[in-house]
């Protein structure tokens, strides 16, 4: 079988509660999740597959049909979030015009929330969720070779004469020390790109999957945390820097739930003279001074820290698990460790008034991050937060499952909150980011820790789009 892996163009993606205006700002990021599942799909067939990236290869609808005719693929797989469902739909169907026989396979965080509802989709033959790598693999032996009946592979719905069949869940983890490194062979690295991170060429990497934590906003809460070995993690950054790569980003969500595996990663790229530069994402109650001091000698440059709210109220109604207390403490010793953090915080969390709101802001301030990012809380769905919310009242039905059921191009993400409206929140998100940035201290701090013209233009560009949006311009 000819497999293309691909990245649908973006042409009616949903709204995200990040502002307009930094939409699209930060540059893109590799699938990785996507990269790993081709990977494994090589592995283990000996066949070659092709991946597009349409977003950072800027490949438009058009280009995109006339690529699949000379590739010719039998199936076309995307792994989708719920953001570009919409994306993903729109550019199974043009595919399917031209090619009526080609097979259209979805994955992703969209499908392991509603399988059969994505499944039952126009043009859709088959899904996959859980994770992904063994059972997709094992989707096109089954087709290719009758390996197996497709009613064995748990993780798996497929359509038989319009009649949709739906598997039991994959309930077995995959060792992660098993999977091969991403198929970064099969894209061009060169194309993604960061503009506030620290080297040339940007890519990203993954050394653990799943989180502990309860936060009632996030898909993943609860999950079973599992890691890689430290040799493994640090042979593919190895071969990362032989690809030109000198700037990584862990996409982990917590990285630091296991300070031993993180000390011994750190340890081992130090050991080998790696030089890298790299950012985490971590909880501010997992970390400490021996691991902030080895991820400092790693090549650490920055951490990106949930940090959400300024009040304990609202972080116990987040379910957050931590304090404002935590919170200084962590990002003091990260800047007395000389490593910059990324400050996640939250704004229209049910019950919050405006005055709450912009003591988030100064408490932001106070911390010193290098970055602020105010999102507007938003119940996604299935999440603790959504039901919590629903049975509240809040949200009045469930409007994620008649998306899920019925996609169309005029559905608009919802706050939900019943003390002020989308756009005074928007609003009020504009004037959030605004008072951060605007700050003379913040403003000095940055044009002392400015090391080169490119850094300036980087950071100029994020100060416009703040400042543009806030003018309404």
């Amino acid at each position: 079988m000819k497999i293309l892996f691909l990245v649908p163009p973006e042409t009616i993606s949903l709204e995200s509660s990040v502002p307009k205006a930094l939409e699209g700002g930060k540059g893109y990021y590799p699938k990785l999740g996507l990269l790993y599942v081709a990977a494994y799909y090589e592995r283990e067939t000996g066949n070659t597959a092709t991946f597009i990236d349409c977003p950072p290869e800027n490949v438009s609808e058009e280009a995109l049909l006339q690529r699949v005719r000379e590739i010719k693929p039998d199936m076309v797989a995307m792994s989708i979030m719920t953001f570009n469902l919409l994306d993903a739909l729109h550019t199974a169907n043009s595919l399917r015009q031209e090619n009526p026989n080609l097979k259209i396979c979805l994955g992703g965080p969209h499908v392991n929330l509603y399988p059969k509802e994505t499944l039952n989709l126009p043009g859709i033959d088959y899904v996959v969720f859980g994770e992904g790598e063994k059972i997709f693999t094992r989707l096109t032996q089954a087709l290719e070779t009758d390996a197996e009946p497709l009613s064995s592979i748990n993780g798996l719905g497929w359509k038989q004469n319009e009649t949709l069949h739906i598997n039991p869940k994959e309930t077995e983890l995959i060792d992660l020390d098993e999977l091969p490194f991403p198929a970064r062979h099969l894209v061009d690295v060169s194309s993604y790109q960061h503009i506030i991170g620290e080297g040339r060429q940007f890519f990203t990497i993954q050394a653990t999957r799943g989180c502990p934590a309860a936060c009632s906003f996030c898909d993943i809460r609860k999950t079973k945390f599992r890691i890689r070995s430290p040799e493994s993690v640090v042979n593919e950054i190895e071969e990362l820097v032989k690809m030109g790569v000198d700037d990584l980003f862990f996409v982990d969500d917590t990285i630091t739930i296991d300070k031993k595996n993180v000390l011994a990663i750190c340890d081992l790229i130090v050991e080998r003279g790696i030089k890298i530069h790299f950012k985490i994402s971590a909880r501010v109650d997992t970390i400490n001074e021996e691991v902030i001091a080895a991820l400092k000698r790693a090549g650490c440059y920055r951490i990106h820290f949930g940090i959400e709210s300024a009040s304990p109220k609202h972080l116990k109604y987040l379910q957050k698990g931590q304090t404002p207390e935590k919170v200084e403490r962590a990002c003091k010793m990260t800047r007395k460790a000389g490593i910059g953090f990324f400050a996640y915080m939250m704004i229209g969390i049910p019950h919050e008034t405006k005055e709450e709101m912009f003591a988030t802001v100064d408490f932001a301030k106070k911390l010193r991050p290098d970055y602020a990012q105010f999102s507007i809380c938003t119940p996604y769905p299935k999440v603790e937060l959504y039901y919590q919310m629903l049975n509240e009242g809040i949200v009045p039905e469930d409007y994620w499952q008649t998306f899920a059921e019925n996609p169309t191009a005029d559905f608009k993400i919802k706050f939900w909150n019943k003390d002020f409206t989308e756009e005074e929140l928007r609003q009020i998100q504009d004037e959030c980011h605004a008072r951060f940035y605007s700050s003379p201290t913040y403003i000095m701090k940055q044009i002392t820790q400015l090391r080169s013209w490119s850094d300036f233009t980087a950071k100029a560009r994020m100060g416009t789009k703040i400042l543009t949006s806030r003018l309404g311009i």
